[in-house]
C-alpha cells in the first residue's frame, strides 16, 4: 500500500472532484481562471505560479506518494493530514528510485528530482520509499481514507 497525504482543509475538494490532482493544480486553477486578479496578494501569487512553473519544467510534476504512514516534508507541519491509501498498480505508480533513474541521463533533471529527494531526507523522509503517477489519480481506486493529524517534527540526527 501508499499512501498519498494532504491538508485536512483540502480534503472535500478532492472528495468532491473524485480525484487527486497533480501537484499544484488548486493553484494553477486558481491563477489561469483569473480568480487572483483584483487580490490583495494577485502579483504575489503570479509569481509564485510562474516559479512553480520552472521548477516542474526542471523535475516534473506529479502526484506523490509514500510507503511510510507519515510525511515530514508535505506542507505545512502544523496542518491536520489526511492519508489516502492505494495499491501501486492500481494507478499505475512508480518508485521515485526508479524515476529517477529513468532521468539519469538528463543532468538538469536529474540534479533537480535529487535536490527534491534531499530536501526530504533533511526532514526525516526517506525517499527510497516515495511513489508518483504522471497523472491525476482517481479516487475509485482509493482503498481507504483516514485524518491522521499533524505530524511531529522530525528529530534532527
Amino acid at each position: 500500500m501508499i499512501y498519498h497525504f494532504t491538508h485536512e482543509p483540502i480534503r472535500k475538494e478532492i472528495d468532491s472532484s473524485g480525484f487527486i490532482g497533480l501537484e499544484g493544480c488548486r493553484l494553477e486553477y486558481f491563477i489561469e481562471a483569473g480568480l487572483h486578479l483584483n487580490q490583495p496578494r494577485s502579483s504575489e501569487l503570479s509569481y509564485q505560479w510562474r516559479a512553480t512553473k520552472k521548477d516542474y519544467k526542471a523535475r516534473g510534476r506529479y502526484v506523490w506518494f509514500t510507503e511510510q504512514p507519515f510525511c515530514y516534508s508535505m506542507g505545512n507541519p502544523e496542518v491536520r493530514k489526511v492519508r489516502y491509501a492505494f495499491n501501486p498498480k492500481d494507478i499505475r505508480a512508480f518508485s521515485w528510485p526508479s524515476v529517477m533513474e529513468m532521468a539519469s541521463s538528463d543532468k538538469k533533471r536529474f540534479a533537480a528530482m535529487k535536490a527534491v529527494s534531499e530536501y526530504g531526507m533533511g526532514l526525516g523522509d526517506d525517499p527510497f520509499r516515495w511513489w508518483v503517477t504522471f497523472e491525476e489519480v482517481s479516487l475509485d481506486h482509493c482503498q481507504d481514507v483516514t485524518e491522521v493529524g499533524n505530524f511531529p517534527v522530525a528529530a534532527s540526527s
